[in-house]
């Protein structure tokens, strides 16, 4: 968290606003890029510039104190010649509210989904689920495809991801916590998940064999589990990181209302499973 603010302090120095800020990041001289395209063409110029006039100095940076911009180095920013002179940009949401609020909401799915499953098992067949509820999945689950690929690509390729009017997409992104270990991005990991519960749904409509007879409760069991990791990293955000990702929260909600549509079709593969079990031990 630390490496993280020293990194948005020094952005703020040169005139950088937060949701521009990203790595790869490079300070050379009285110049500083960010991302994968403005470095690679920019910095070639920028050397043959520099090595020409006899090189470069260290940037002289302004010191911090506790993790923020000493005054003379916020009077730097306002008076800085490398701000950037743009129109007034409206102040951006934190996202700390909604993230608090969808966190409720996975929390009340959770207990529902745990609570319903385990008192409807024993009630009589549900009615076959209607076609809508199939389509309503199908969408989800591309949707949240999408987002998890989007937010694999800003992470296995080190740019700047588009944040919208609501939180510091990069600041999570460019966070430790974006990997899982350290090792694995948080996005390849949500591609792998929706993938294998498209892979299962899938599976489920197209055969009629014992797998896809059980292949509801798989579903839901992944969800499940979706629904818990989706939660604890959208816990991390507002009160570990100090920063929200509108794309993360979106496959949170994403997760949580695949997980309320699994929960019938897991309940009817159940209890036929126990009905065809019952009509074999009668036999």
């Amino acid at each position: 968290m630390e490496d993280v603010d020293q990194l948005m302090n020094t952005a703020a120095v040169y005139g950088i606003p937060r949701e521009r800020v990203g790595v790869p990041f490079l300070v050379i001289g009285e110049h500083a890029l960010a991302g994968s395209e403005q470095i690679p063409a920019e910095l070639p110029g920028l050397i043959e510039s520099y090595l020409a006039s006899g090189g470069v100095d260290y940037p002289d940076i302004p010191t911090e104190v506790d993790g923020k911009p000493t005054p003379e180095a916020v009077a730097q920013v306002v008076d800085s010649p490398f701000s950037v002179d743009s129109p007034a940009i409206p102040p951006r949401s934190n996202g700390f509210t909604l993230a608090i609020v969808i966190m409720i909401g996975m929390v009340g799915a959770l207990v529902h989904g745990g609570v319903a499953f385990v008192r409807e098992i024993n009630d009589p067949l549900p009615e076959p689920k209607p076609s809508w509820r199939d389509i309503t999945t199908l969408v989800l689950l591309l949707l949240g495809l999408g987002v998890a690929a989007y937010l694999a690509y800003v992470e296995t390729q080190a740019v700047e991801a588009i944040c919208g009017p609501v939180g510091d997409c990069n600041a999570v992104q460019t966070s430790p916590y974006a990997y899982l270990f350290g090792v694995l991005p948080i996005g390849v990991l949500g591609v792998v998940g929706y993938l294998a519960i498209l892979a299962v749904w899938l599976y489920s409509r197209l055969r009629n064999d014992r797998f896809a007879q059980i292949a509801p409760l798989l579903i839901f069991a992944m969800t499940f589990f979706g629904v818990l990791f989706s939660l604890y990293l959208t816990y991390l955000e507002p009160f570990v990181i100090r920063a929200v990702c509108i794309w993360c929260l979106a496959s949170a909600v994403i997760m949580t209302l695949l997980l309320l549509l699994s929960l019938k079709p897991a309940i009817i593969s159940l209890e036929t499973k126990w009905s065809s079990h019952a009509k074999e031990e009668a036999a």
